[in-house]
């Protein structure tokens, strides 16, 4: 029997040491089981955004004007590789943060969890820590956002109403007026809490915004707090109004221009009669029926005077001028000449041929023959000769003065009773 008794409490001993066991594991798992997404650590960063992007531009600096906070982001990179500037469209680009999970859960239960649950919390997370030092503590969240790329007409209107467009290496479109588009930035709304250092992505180097983001409100708590102003609406709702007057019974009045009636006491801002009778009739009036009275007295009229303004066009002033330029004129003609060449001397019998005379006087005498002479020439072409003139080829409207559009007063009007005047 005792043998027995010792079995029993030996495997009671052993069961309960199992189920501790399991507890210890379950809690470990609810710690460490959720990841981190985009809605659970966007308290930790600023500026990623929708964004418009300039068509055709180069070096798009997808990280500029994005801050974190250094205590639990420990980088930041984007990728735009899905980003086509060379035409306009709507696009996804991905942020990756990669946050410190450890020191995540020491901020969240600082800021959003009850102080019964954060030191339970804690706690559990000791233990967590303890157990896995040499594991990774870090976790990458992806946040995608769009990229419409617009182009520079669509880029001007959004800039003129006061909308980033970025383009090349972290320039932006500026206004019509030539004014830079600014945006506010803000640290990180977690870094009033864990007291990180704010970091510029895309510099890499920490900065010091004057002020710091707004911390969103988890949508449970939003709920609750809706409902309680829903609450006080129907709390308002149920209270009776109150007023400054009571009923004709012996009640008491302060109307705004004082008039008595009987049984009623007044507190007029101006003289009041009583019984019917007045002695200040510029300041009062009489009402015998009833016996009230009451003050009509009307101030006088001060005119408010407000410019009447017309626009006037003005258009542009011109004059002309004459256009030159220069162009090949032809000064002479093209002409064809003839050039002598030579003479020669013929011989009219034999038709023995040539330019020497003495040679030819030598066969005439040998052979007793007799010779002509004729001169040959060749005709040369020449060209017509051309020479560079400055020629006047039109006229051209030059401004002086672009056409501007002038808003000048005309006169004034009183805004109350309409009278004119002017200038």
């Amino acid at each position: 029997m005792i043998l027995a008794a010792l079995m029993v409490a030996g495997a009671a001993t052993g069961c309960g040491a199992k189920k501790d066991t399991k507890v210890e594991s379950t809690n470990k798992v609810a710690t460490n089981s959720t990841k981190l997404d985009e809605d659970a650590i966007k308290d930790t960063y600023t500026g990623i955004d929708d964004m418009y992007v300039l068509e055709g531009s180069k070096d798009v600096d997808y990280l500029d004007g994005v801050l974190y906070d250094s205590s639990i982001v420990k980088g930041i990179d984007v990728d735009s590789s899905k980003v086509d500037t060379s035409k306009t469209g709507n696009y996804k680009i991905t942020f990756s943060i990669t946050a410190d999970r450890t020191a995540y859960n020491a901020f969240r239960d600082a800021f959003i969890k009850s102080e019964t649950v954060k030191d339970k919390l804690s706690t559990d997370e000791t233990k967590t820590d303890k157990e896995s030092t040499d594991k990774t503590k870090t976790e990458t969240v992806k946040v995608k956002k769009d990229t419409v790329v617009v182009n520079k007409d669509e880029a001007q209107k959004l800039a003129d109403q006061n909308k980033l467009v970025r383009t090349d290496n972290g320039e932006t479109v500026k206004k019509s007026d030539g004014t830079e588009v600014k945006t506010e930035q803000k640290a990180p709304a977690s870094t009033a809490v864990t007291g990180g250092n704010v970091v510029d992505a895309s510099a890499k180097t920490e900065v010091k915004p004057e002020t710091t983001a707004t911390p969103t409100m988890d949508p449970k708590e939003e709920a609750k707090k809706e409902e309680s102003k829903k609450d006080d609406k129907k709390e308002e709702t149920k209270k009776p109004s109150t007023s400054d007057g009571k009923d004709n019974s012996g009640s008491t009045n302060r109307p705004s221009s004082g008039s008595n009636s009987a049984g009623n006491t007044s507190k007029p801002n101006s003289g009041s009669n009583n019984g019917g009778s007045s002695n200040k009739p510029s300041s009062g009036s009489n009402n015998s029926n009833g016996g009230n009275s009451s003050n009509t007295e009307k101030p006088a009229h001060k005119h408010n005077w407000v410019n009447v303004t017309k626009t006037v066009n003005h258009p542009a002033e011109t004059h002309q001028e004459d256009v030159y330029e220069d162009r090949q004129v032809k000064v002479k003609d093209a002409w064809d000449e003839k050039v002598w060449v030579k003479t020669l001397n013929v011989c009219n019998q034999c038709g023995y041929s040539t330019t020497s005379g003495s040679a030819m006087d030598e066969h005439l005498l040998e052979y007793g023959h007799s010779s002509s002479s004729k001169d040959i020439y060749e005709t040369v072409h020449h060209d017509a000769v051309y020479e560079t003139q400055r020629v006047k080829t039109g006229t051209k409207t030059v401004v002086d003065k672009a056409a501007w559009t002038e808003t000048v007063v005309t006169g004034q009007k009183c805004s109350f009773c309409g009278e004119t005047k002017t200038n």
